[in-house]
């Protein structure tokens, strides 16, 4: 008998809290089986117990809540391991509160550590809008992976592993509290994967994202380009050391600046005559420019504060 619990970290978002754990309690689970949920509120306050009391009340998926006032999403992701590891579960998964999960999202992902022998599993994100988009904006396509492609990296909004990852007589891993501006899950992932842990890719384990329409404005796309920069090159920092990092990530951050500057001024001169491809070509070398900002950034170890304001309710 296989026990699962499926956690959630959730702020300031009750509405789409309430939509993931709907979507949780449809969930087909491997006959024997046993599944549980932990819901944790990285907050100054308890907006969202509400939301999981109305859940248990309706429901008969054991859920349990707790309260992380400390904020930085690590802290959050470790207080819920702890509360998974002290329900005695053997596989834990992780779901976005701005998500929510197909039915057979669990079972997909359990079936494709089963079969290709692996530790983690984990799965692609469909990008939905709430509103119109603008038109120059596409949603993320993980189109090429295959289920069965083996991985370093695996993402918290779409992932079951095995609890030996996080248990004490295990590899005892946990969420570096460092990492509050963000990749704190390319960090945990990675240092399983290099302690010997398979990560696999299963591409018919969907989830489904909710994008709001104020993470749409090209500012806010700006922000998150200039933080994933910024954090890549912090972890290379902590993994490889400075030197290092640096022999690597300079050069690819000085042509990124360049071609972005190049870009930018192709785009104004195409602007007049083909005014979408100008736009087009404008913002590519706009982007290009803000990775290059965001590594040197990354140098100095300014980080983000992308995760301080929370898009929808």
């Amino acid at each position: 008998m296989a026990r699962f619990t499926v956690t959630v970290c959730t702020s300031k978002r009750p509405q789409m809290l309430s939509r993931a754990l709907e979507s949780l309690s449809r969930l087909s689970i491997p006959n024997e089986s046993s599944l549980s949920i932990v819901v944790v509120e990285n907050d100054h306050e308890q907006r969202s117990l509400s939301v999981v009391d109305q859940f248990r009340s309706s429901h008969d998926i054991p859920i349990n809540y707790y309260f992380e006032p400390k904020i930085g999403i690590p802290h959050a992701r470790n207080r819920a391991i702890e509360a998974a590891i002290a329900g005695n579960c053997d596989w834990i998964a992780m779901l976005d509160d701005d998500e929510y999960a197909e039915p057979d999202w669990l079972l997909q992902l359990f079936d494709g550590c089963i079969r290709f022998d692996a530790d983690v599993a984990t799965g692609p994100v469909t990008q939905v809008t709430d509103s119109e988009p603008p038109h120059w904006w596409k949603p993320i396509s993980q189109s090429r992976r295959v289920t069965g492609e083996f991985r370093r990296d695996a993402y918290t909004n779409n992932v079951l592993f095995n609890s030996r990852i996080v248990a004490r007589d295990g590899l005892g891993l946990r969420f570096d509290d460092r990492l509050t501006f963000g990749a704190e899950d390319v960090d945990f992932f990675r240092r399983a994967h290099a302690k010997g842990a398979r990560i696999v890719f299963v591409a018919e384990a969907m989830v489904i994202e909710t994008v709001p329409g104020s993470r749409l404005t090209l500012g806010r796309i700006l922000q998150r380009t200039y933080m994933v920069a910024a954090a890549a090159v912090f972890l290379d920092i902590m993994r490889d050391g400075y030197p290092k990092t640096l022999a690597k990530r300079l050069p690819h951050g000085v042509r990124r600046f360049f071609i972005g500057i190049l870009l930018m001024l192709a785009g104004a001169c195409l602007w007049p005559l083909r005014r979408f491809a100008g736009e087009k070509t404008m913002l590519k070398g706009i982007i290009s420019v803000t990775k290059a900002w965001g590594n040197l950034s990354g140098f100095f170890g300014r980080t983000s504060t992308y995760y301080r304001r929370v898009d929808g309710a």
